[in-house]
């Protein structure tokens, strides 16, 4: 019963001041390492591994939370966990585990734990916080998002039934994104009882969350300037690390898009630069933490990088060679160095986000070799990618992209 009271104000913290977290999660292990283990004590060790991860963005804090998350699954074997099930599933599948583990690992058991505080009637609040990141990471995790709008809509019906008003910005700010990837909006429509959810009490945080699926929305939109303005919003404030690590590497991806397809670019070519760098110096170690889940988009910004250095590089030979009229011999034999070294990467990105499962990111993968492959010269190969992209895309669910993809395809052949 001691736990009952900081349980209470950690959930508060988490929409009202999230800076107050740790403090929360530490005085949990705190009552733990002074009055003994008990069933409780997993709903502590949970909450602050959970919290750390929410706050820290520092590598190696999140793998040692992700010792403490070894250390939870064996606790839950060792006492009753039906009744708190659901709150540590929201600690620990929402914040933790994603780091490490498939994210559809985590959309089941968070959908689990969804069932059971429902189920239960007393941990009907929990449920509700599993609904928020199961929307979340089912969306990131590349499910179809059809069905994903479906169960979302489900989650929001019965938040409505519950009066739950603190929970359903959230969840209904993934499911404008849901809708508009799927077809721009179009047949989805919106939630209109949803206009009356409390915008001031709880507004810093489901902002953030806002920012966020704004954000993505740009990226898939192809708005890249749109792209920009909320991610640099994100980024400027506190942001969940989860997050901050997704828009950082969509950030990068945004910049590499911006840089004009036909000469060098000034600033554009500068700010690409810095943006791959930041998103490499965090993405890098985590990619060592989990290949699977981080090796992936590594290896599409690397990618990525070698075909724009490779593109400045031509720029700057073809430059030289008219002012000088050099040979440009071994300038081209050092563009099919990196031509095939970014062929390599490509297709090892391919090949771990299919692995992975990530349908969007696989096609996003092929999407971005078979532009470079066009840039290169070589057609018919970048045909083929395009037509694999337009396959995971199609599997995704996303209308939008499918059209855009076909589009390019025609473009392409026309010529």
């Amino acid at each position: 019963h001691l736990y009952c009271p900081i349980l209470f104000q950690c959930f508060i913290s988490y929409f009202r001041s999230s800076n107050m977290l740790p403090f929360f999660g530490c005085r949990m292990v705190r009552l733990t390492l002074k009055h003994g283990m008990c069933q409780d004590s997993v709903l502590g060790l949970a909450t602050f591994a959970g919290t750390i991860c929410i706050g820290n963005r520092q590598v190696p804090a999140i793998r040692e939370m992700c010792r403490v998350g070894e250390a939870i699954k064996k606790l839950l074997k060792r006492f009753d966990s039906s009744a708190i099930l659901p709150m540590v599933y929201v600690a620990y599948y929402g914040h933790v585990v994603m780091y490490t583990a498939p994210l559809q690992l985590c959309v089941d058991n968070l959908r689990k734990g969804f069932e059971v505080g429902m189920s239960s009637g007393k941990y009907v609040f929990a449920a509700f916080f599993c609904s928020i990141n199961l929307v979340r990471a089912a969306f990131l995790s590349g499910q179809n998002l059809s069905t994903l709008l479906k169960e979302t809509d489900y989650h929001l019906q019965v938040m409505t039934q519950f009066r739950n008003k603190m929970t359903i910005p959230y969840v209904t700010a993934f499911r404008e994104t849901i809708s508009i990837l799927i077809d721009k909006g179009q047949s989805a429509g919106s939630r209109n009882e949803n206009d009356e959810t409390p915008k001031a009490v709880y507004a810093q945080r489901s902002n953030e969350w806002l920012c966020f699926n704004k954000a993505l929305q740009s990226f898939w939109l192809g708005h890249s300037e749109r792209f920009n303005h909320y991610s640099k919003k994100l980024l400027e404030n506190q942001l969940g690390s989860h997050n901050k690590f997704t828009i950082l590497f969509y950030a990068a991806l945004n910049a590499f898009r911006g840089v004009n397809k036909n000469a060098r670019s000034g600033s554009k070519f500068t700010k690409a630069k810095l943006e791959y760098s930041e998103a490499i110096s965090v993405l890098g170690p985590l990619a060592e933490l989990s290949p699977l889940n981080f090796g992936s988009k590594v290896y599409l910004l690397q990618a990525e990088m070698l075909a724009l250095e490779r593109k400045d590089e031509e720029a700057k030979s073809l430059y030289a060679a008219a002012k000088q009229g050099v040979s440009l011999q071994a300038e081209m034999l050092a563009l099919e160095r990196k031509d095939e070294e970014a062929k390599s990467l490509y297709a090892a990105a391919i090949t771990s986000f299919c692995s992975a499962g990530y349908v969007q990111e696989h096609g996003l993968a092929c999407e971005l070799a078979g532009h470079h492959y066009k840039r290169i010269g070589e057609v018919e190969t970048a045909l083929d990618f395009f037509e694999q992209s337009k396959r995971c895309y199609m599997r995704w669910g996303s209308h939008m992209k499918v059209d855009s993809i076909t589009q390019q395809i025609e473009n392409i052949r026309r010529k």
